[in-house]
């Protein structure tokens, strides 16, 4: 693909990501109550009614501004989605549903001059009071410490009448307050959708809030149907992934196959976007404390992206991650491309979900769970922590998926994960819900896969970044700090993208240092890589044929551990007819090893002559070996066999000793001996044997005596032989299965730790 054809992909992906969150927004101004920005008065209009209302209630305000900001939605409100489903954007906005614009300053109450409070009331964007709230929680504990008394039934009417609208009046009062707190809830006649005030006191404090009447609850298969249904489609995933991810970050830590870096870095950026207006908004001993929650969320992105970045690149090593030459200063066209991949496709991703939300809102029976977006844009959790838990979280599914899934299957399977687990929108049903987000989360796999995991990240942030910004938009005046900063972010990403992209590529790619754990998987790749050279090598050192000799059969096996070793078995013929066996094993591993177990049988095939014996063989073997592999000791039994007599002579070089077969007993035939290649010079001795008809002459390498249990004991010396009396009669192969599945057997899964080898000489 040439540099101008990426390029206009590059910009037809702009062009598309931005048609379709335009088209989201425009759902999302016709269907979605706190997109209706033309009902939201000015300012000075909230602070004036605020200041009617503290009149109303005979609060005296302290001197200064009024503080006006958007809110979240309360939870107190209540608000009875089935209820709103059958509303107009408009009428759920009125209550309660669309924006809130929330208005605070400190006052102090008729006859308590000495103590100050909080008054904040809460407005719809049709100037309609909420919710009041005198006192806040911090001087709700100091009032508790002070034993002030609860305010008087006559000053609670006035604040419950200031929640009244024209046309309204209280029903008869009934006791019930808030979840925890005692008071009063008052019907309100009048009031469409049917309403109700809820009024709770406490010391010093006051809470009154305008709440929806419930519908009457019946049995409804179809709700107990969604209850199963969401806790198995958005719950379970949720915590399972969760769980996943926190466990998976302290194995990676232990094994040091995690780097932090990018992780650390992005959450110093949630920390901070979510610390500076939290103190702003909070400026006291509460708002430190806030800041604890502030970090251990900041904590929670930073474990997730590391995790998810550092599993995913070692199970799919080409997956490029840009942030680190981001980082270094050091972008490139790859970075850049990445950059306007991500801004491109987190538009449209913003645009899908705000399109889904505003569907659900619009449609029959469906809803979204949540609004479209927190409020305020920037407090505790924040689009950045958003983006980073979205990114995070589909970048660990596609490493577990592909490192436990087919190839084939694994993108797919990594999108079904990431769109259960990863709550990329609230929608009711939950079908619908988990639709969308599959849909997004395949998005994301894609982009991640083709682009770079810098793509993910920056689509996943600019989902909600943009989405925010459009929102802030609508309402500039009263957003103008987080307009900035939510639609600077992707402007400044986007203008890096293109910078990158007209970049030299060498800047961005040389220079560039591995993650320290990548370094060392790919250390580990090469060993592994090279054991299972030294592995095939080692086999291929062994007879691809066994001999067929008449009146006997021979049978082996050589089973090798998790490391290359250097158990080896041979077949030689002389001039003479005789049938030459040698069964042997080189200490320790790796490449020396496998270099003294070619030695030895390439020896072997040079110096067996009929003239020779067994001792002598092994005794110019050692010589080759002292000279050549002197660093390993290698023990070898050599066995010259006449066929025709099955008489025979053995030396042995400190191999294990034989065992022998014959009319109804095991026996070893001991001949030591030291093994080659190491200390002083040694002579070896030939001993004379005879395996009569019908007996089996066995070789065994110390792999077999030496597999120990779950109990660490040995299998040792003296069950092989039982199990060889057990097998008497039995033909060479069924003698060689049955004694490795007896061993398999009493090994129980321990891990195999050294090569084993078999060898068994039968003669009918």
């Amino acid at each position: 693909m040439t540099s101008r054809t990426g390029n206009l992909r590059l910009l037809l992906a702009l062009a598309l990501g931005a048609l379709v969150l335009a088209l989201g927004i425009t759902l999302a101004r016709q269907w979605l109550p706190e997109w209706q920005a033309e009902r939201l008065p000015s300012q000075s209009s909230f602070v004036e009614r605020f200041q009617a209302l503290a009149q109303g209630v005979g609060v005296r305000l302290e001197p200064g501004v009024p503080r006006v900001a958007f809110a979240r939605h309360d939870k107190n409100f209540d608000l009875d989605d089935s209820v709103l489903d059958g509303l107009t954007p408009a009428e759920a906005a009125d209550v309660g549903a669309g924006v809130i614009v929330e208005v605070r300053q400190g006052a102090k109450m008729p006859g308590r001059e000495g103590r100050r409070r909080e008054l904040s009331a809460r407005f719809s964007t049709s100037g309609h009071p909420l919710a009041i709230r005198f006192g806040g929680s911090q001087e709700t504990i100091s009032s508790a410490i002070h034993k002030d008394p609860v305010p008087a039934p006559e000053v609670q009417a006035l604040f419950v009448r200031q929640l009244l609208r024209p046309g309204e009046s209280l029903g008869q009062s009934r006791p019930g307050g808030l979840e925890g707190i005692q008071g009063m809830t008052y019907p309100v006649q009048g009031s469409r959708p049917p309403q109700k005030i809820v009024a709770s006191a406490m010391p010093g404090s006051l809470l009154m809030i305008r709440q929806l009447e419930p519908k009457p609850k019946g049995k409804d298969m179809r709700s107990t149907a969604e209850t199963v249904a969401r806790v198995l489609l958005v719950a379970l995933p949720l915590i399972a992934g969760s769980c996943i991810a926190f466990i998976l970050f302290f194995v990676l830590l232990g094994r040091r196959r995690i780097s932090i870096v990018n992780g650390a870095w992005l959450g110093g950026i949630v920390f901070v976007v979510a610390a500076v207006p939290t103190l702003a908004a909070e400026p006291t001993w509460a708002g430190a404390l806030i800041l604890l929650g502030v970090l251990f969320i900041a904590l929670w992105a930073s474990i997730l992206w590391s995790t998810g970045e550092s599993y995913l690149r070692s199970a799919q090593p080409e997956v490029t991650v840009s942030l680190d030459a981001l980082r270094a200063g050091r972008l490139g066209p790859r970075g850049g491309r990445a950059l306007v991949w991500g801004i491109a496709c987190g538009a449209g991703l913003a645009g899908l979900r705000l399109a889904a939300e505003a569907v659900a809102a619009r449609l029959p029976n469906t809803w979204p769970e949540e609004g479209s977006l927190r409020l305020p844009v920037f407090d505790v959790l924040t689009p950045f922590f958003d983006g980073v838990v979205l990114a995070g979280g589909v970048a660990l599914a596609m490493g577990l998926a592909w490192r436990f899934v087919p190839a084939r299957w694994a993108a797919a399977a990594g999108a079904l994960a990431a769109g259960l687990a990863i709550p990329f929108t609230s929608l009711h049903p939950t079908l619908f819900q988990a639709a969308v987000n599959v849909a997004a989360a395949t998005v994301l796999v894609f982009l991640s896969r083709r682009v770079g995991l810098a793509a993910g990240l920056t689509a996943a942030l600019s989902t909600y970044l943009l989405q925010a910004a459009a929102f802030c938009a609508l309402y500039a005046a009263l957003l103008p700090v987080s307009l900035a900063v939510t639609a600077g972010t992707p402007a400044l990403l986007l203008v890096l993208g293109f910078v990158g992209l007209r970049r030299p590529a060498d800047p961005e790619l040389d220079q560039l240092k591995q993650p320290a754990f990548m370094k060392r998987i790919e250390e580990e790749r090469r060993l592994k890589y090279e054991m299972d050279l030294l592995a095939r090598m080692q086999l291929g050192l062994l007879p691809q044929q066994l001999p067929r000799i008449t009146g006997w059969e021979v049978a082996a096996s050589s089973l090798l551990a998790s490391e290359a070793g250097g158990d080896l078995y041979d077949f030689f013929g002389d001039e003479e007819g005789f049938l030459w066996i040698a069964a042997g094993d080189v200490a320790g591993h790796g490449y020396s090893c496998s270099i003294a177990q070619a030695m030895t049988v390439a020896s072997l095939s040079s110096l067996i002559t009929a003239t020779e014996t067994p001792a002598g063989v092994l005794q110019r073997v050692d010589k080759v070996l002292r000279r050549n592999a002197h660093r390993h000791f290698t023990t070898l039994a050599l066995l010259r066999l006449d066929p025709r007599t099955g008489t025979g002579h053995l030396a042995n070089a400190g191999h294990p000793y034989a065992l022998l077969s014959a009319e109804g007993q095991v026996s070893e035939i001991p001949l030591a001996g030291l093994p080659l290649g190491q200390g002083p010079k040694r002579t070896y001795h030939d001993a004379a044997l005879e395996i009569p008809p019908g007996a089996a002459l066995v070789f065994a390498s110390d792999g077999l005596f030496e597999a120990t249990d779950l109990r660490g004991t040995a299998y040792g010396y003296d069950r092989p032989r039982e199990v060889l009396h057990g097998l008497a009669g039995k033909t060479a192969t069924e003698i060689l299965d049955g004694l490795l599945a007896d061993w398999r057997r009493y090994r129980a899964g321990v891990e195999q730790q050294d090569d084993t080898t078999v060898v068994v000489v039968k003669r009918l």
